[in-house]
Order: structure tokens, then sequence, then C-alpha cells
């Protein structure tokens, strides 16, 4: 199994019990053939507490099986995602092969995690379990694959068709703010992009004012860490 683990970038998820430090796992399984083989094993580790069933609100980590992803599925994961009382709940799918329609979908449910159905073992989705709820995904690596594609085509099509660039800059403001990095005055800038010194001054006032943004150099690192430049 080719699988990639990465760092998520929303808030680490630290649900924790009062009293306990030990992960509180609920199993879901739209078909019992796989979760009874393994659901033993997941008792085991002392990092993990599993819950009794209907407990799954209060799930730290929802470890989903399910040899197929269908629609009623991912209305399904949807709906427990939005009754979950459990900060930061996130969802472990084990599932068979995916149509690429439902990705975005179980995303949106709250799925970090996803591993194939097909000859996975307990040590995988303890190793899995443990890991999205310390903040990290893991993915096989045509998904990762797929992510990466799908920001490219978010980035190219749709902000570029909007006149935006990363992180909410307009094309003309990444213009004037590839110019500052590269030491240009006001003049500098003006004369290279055909404005006058007053339209450089209010697209730099304007940007740092709408991104709260303290001076050009605060800017440039901005649009370095977004990606713009």
């Amino acid at each position: 199994m080719s699988v990639v683990t990465v760092s998520r970038t929303d808030e680490i998820r630290t649900g924790q019990h009062p009293g306990s430090d030990r992960i509180a796992v609920a199993v879901h399984a739209a078909d019992r053939r796989l979760a009874d083989q393994l659901e033993p094993a997941l008792a085991l580790p002392r990092e993990l507490r599993l819950l009794a069933a209907g407990e799954s609100a209060l799930a730290d980590v929802l470890l989903v099986f399910s040899e197929m992803v269908t629609d009623s599925l991912v209305d399904e994961l949807t709906a427990m995602s939005a009754a979950a009382r459990r900060p930061g709940q996130c969802i472990v799918l084990v599932a068979g092969p995916l149509r690429e329609r439902h990705l975005a979908q179980l995303f949106g449910a709250g799925v970090v995690s996803i591993l194939p159905y097909r000859d996975v073992t307990a040590h995988q989705v303890i190793r899995t379990v443990i890991a999205s709820h310390s903040g990290q995904a893991v993915l096989p690596a045509s998904l990762t694959r797929w992510l990466v594609e799908e920001t490219r085509f978010m980035r190219t099509n749709l902000l570029a068709t909007q006149g935006l660039a990363a992180g909410g800059l307009t094309v003309r403001e990444v213009e004037v703010i590839r110019l500052i990095a590269q030491g240009e005055e006001t003049a500098g800038i003006a004369s290279s992009l055909s404005y006058s010194e007053r339209t450089i001054k209010k697209i730099v006032k304007d940007l740092m004012s709408r991104l709260e943004l303290r001076n050009r150099a605060h800017a440039v690192s901005y649009a370095l860490r977004v990606g713009a430049i």
C-alpha cells in the first residue's frame, strides 16, 4: 500500500476527555465484515478508547469501514460530522475504490485520512487513527496527487478568471509586491508598470489595509507565505 502522510493546516486535534489522554474512537461500519475482524485489535492500544455504539458524536476520531463509497454514505458522514459534539472531530475512512466526484464531498464531511479497504491491517488502522488525531492526514499517493491537481486548477482557472492570485491578492497587487521584493521604490514601480506614483501608493495602501499588513516588508512576507510570488 502506498500512502502519503502530510500535516494538516487546520488546528491540531486535542479533544481529550477530562482525566484521560486516550483518543476516543467510534467505529461506524456500513458492512460489519472487516470491522468485526479488526475491532478487537483496536481495543488493545493504550492510546485508544473505543466508544460504545451510538456514541459517535462523542468521538475524537470516527473510524468508518465501507467496502463501497456511495452517495448515501457521503450524506451519512456529512450528517454525523454535523452532529459531532467533540471539537475538531475527524474521520478516518477505510474504503474501496473512490470516485473522483466523491472526494471533495468526503473531505468536506470531515474525512482527513483514507485507507484502502482491501488488505488493510489493524496496525495500519491504529497508526492512522493516532496520526489523524495528532493533526496529520494519511492518504494514498494517488489522492495526494489529486489534491495537488485540484489546488493547481483552483489557482490557475478560478482565481485567475476573477483577477485574483493566491492569498486574495489581485494580479496587479502581486505585480507591485514582486517589484517591492526586488528593492524597487515607488517611482521605479510606477515606471515599470506604467502607472502613476499616486496609483502605486493607493494599491499598496489598499492591500495593506484589506489584509491588515503593517508595512511593505510585511506585504512581501505575506505574498511569499501564500505562494503569490
